[in-house]
C-alpha cells in the first residue's frame, strides 16, 4: 500500500519524455528501391482562457481555434538519402496550402567509391530547413505536428526559423558536433532584396544512455550573423502561428497578432550572437530538460540583450504523462514575462495524443506598452494525430 502511494504521488507531482532529439543515421543496408511515405499531422484546440490589462482588451471567447494540419512526404531516394518535404495545409497565420521547407539527408554516399569509412560518423543535411540551433526546437509545436511538445504552447522566446543552407553532423560515442551556413533569411530574396551575407550555427553535444534506466544529455549551440546583414531570421521565423489565440490583444488593435503570447527579440538583426545551453535528463519514467538561452544583437540600429531560461519536468507511466514547465524571459532594460504551465497528456496510441495544458502568464516592464503589468491564464485542451 506504502508503494503503491508514492507511486501515486511521483505520477501527480513528476512529469514525462519524449527525447526525441537528432534523427537516427539511416542504415543503407534496409534500401531496396525507391520508396515514398506520405504523412500527416493534425491538431485542435478547446480553448478556454482570460486576459486582464491596464487597457480594454478583446474579448476572448471559449471556443475551438482553427484546426491545422501538416502535409508531409518522406522518400527513400537511395541507400542512405533520404528527402523530406513539409506543406502546411491549413495554419493560423496562412489560409492557403504551401511548402514550409524540405531537405536532402545523405548518411551513405552510394555514388562515391571509398566513402565509407568517411560517412560511417557524417551526416549531411541540406535543404530549407531550422538550423540544429540548441534543443528546445526538439520540444515544440510546428504547426499541425504537437507529438513532442508536452505543453500547447511554445517557448516564449520561442527560436525557430526555415533558413535555405547546409549542416554537417559528426557522431561518435555519444558526442555529437554540428557545424552548419545558411543565410539567415526567411524571404531568400525578392527584387532588390537580396541577402549577401551568411549567417553560421553549431552545437557540441554529448547524449548518451549510461545504462537501461538513466539518460544523460547536454549540449551548447550558437547561432552567428556578422555586422552588416540584411536583416538575420532566428526568432518570429514560425509563420503558422502561435497556440495561444488572441491573447493579450488589445481592442484598438487592427488584426490578427498571429505571434500571441510570444516574446522575442524579433527578426531582421543586422548583427547576431546567440547562445543556447541545454540539459537533458532521462531517469526511467523522469524526465527533466532545461535551457539557458542568451543573444546580443543589433536590430534597427538599437542594441539588444535578451536572456530566455526554463525548466521542464515530465513523468509518464504508460501512455500517460504529467508535467510542469515554468518560463522565464528578460531584455536586460527591466521587462519580462513569466509564465508556468501544468498539464498532463494520454497518447491513445502512438499517432493519437490528447493533451491539458493549464497556462499563467504576467507581462512586466515598458517594453510591453499599454499590456504591462498584464496577464493571461486558464486551460487549453488539445488533440492531435499524427502518421
Amino acid at each position: 500500500m506504502k508503494k503503491l502511494a508514492l507511486l501515486l504521488t511521483v505520477f501527480l507531482i513528476g512529469s514525462v519524455a519524449y527525447g526525441q532529439f537528432e534523427k537516427a543515421k539511416l542504415d543503407p543496408t534496409t534500401f531496396e528501391n525507391v520508396k515514398v511515405k506520405v504523412g500527416g499531422d493534425f491538431a485542435i484546440q478547446l480553448q478556454s482562457l482570460d486576459h486582464e490589462a491596464d487597457v480594454e482588451l478583446i474579448d476572448l471567447k471559449h471556443n475551438f481555434n482553427l484546426p491545422t494540419a501538416n502535409l508531409s512526404i518522406t522518400t527513400d531516394l537511395a541507400p542512405g538519402i533520404q528527402l523530406f518535404i513539409n506543406n502546411y495545409m491549413s495554419s493560423r497565420h496562412h489560409n492557403e496550402a504551401w511548402v514550409e521547407g524540405g531537405y536532402l539527408i545523405i548518411d551513405y554516399m552510394p555514388f562515391l567509391k571509398g566513402s565509407e569509412k568517411l560517412m560511417q560518423y557524417l551526416t549531411i543535411k541540406a535543404g530549407v530547413m531550422m538550423p540544429d540551433y540548441g534543443d528546445a526546437h526538439y520540444f515544440r509545436s510546428n504547426n499541425g505536428n504537437v507529438i513532442n511538445n508536452p505543453f500547447v504552447g511554445n517557448w516564449i522566446m520561442d527560436a525557430f526559423t526555415s533558413n535555405p543552407g547546409m549542416e554537417f553532423m559528426f557522431r561518435k560515442d555519444g558526442f555529437i558536433a554540428v557545424a552548419g551556413v545558411n543565410n539567415g533569411r526567411m524571404n531568400y530574396g525578392r527584387g532588390n532584396d537580396i541577402g549577401e551575407d551568411l549567417a553560421f550555427n553549431w552545437k557540441l553535444a554529448y547524449d548518451k544512455n549510461i545504462n537501461d534506466d538513466l539518460r544523460v544529455r547536454a549540449s551548447l549551440s550558437g547561432f552567428h550573423a556578422p555586422d552588416g546583414h540584411s536583416g538575420a531570421y532566428l526568432w518570429d521565423g514560425d509563420r503558422a502561428g502561435a497556440r495561444y489565440y488572441n491573447v493579450m490583444q488589445t481592442a484598438a488593435a487592427e488584426g490578427d497578432n498571429f505571434r500571441s503570447g510570444r516574446w522575442s527579440p524579433g527578426s531582421g538583426q543586422t548583427k547576431l550572437n546567440s547562445y543556447m545551453a541545454n540539459v537533458f535528463l532521462q531517469y526511467k519514467g523522469l524526465e527533466v530538460f532545461g535551457v539557458y538561452e542568451t543573444m546580443n544583437g543589433i536590430r534597427k540600429g538599437a542594441d539588444q540583450d535578451f536572456t530566455q531560461t526554463a525548466i521542464q519536468a515530465l513523468y509518464r507511466i504508460g501512455s500517460f504523462y504529467v508535467g510542469t514547465r515554468y518560463n522565464h524571459v528578460s531584455d536586460g532594460l527591466d521587462s519580462e514575462v513569466n509564465r508556468t504551465n501544468i498539464g498532463g497528456g494520454w497518447f491513445m496510441t502512438e499517432n493519437v495524443v490528447v493533451k491539458l495544458d493549464y497556462v499563467n502568464q504576467k507581462y512586466d516592464g515598458p517594453a510591453h506598452g499599454d499590456i504591462d503589468g498584464g496577464k493571461f491564464n486558464g486551460v487549453v485542451l488539445e488533440a492531435a494525430i499524427s502518421f
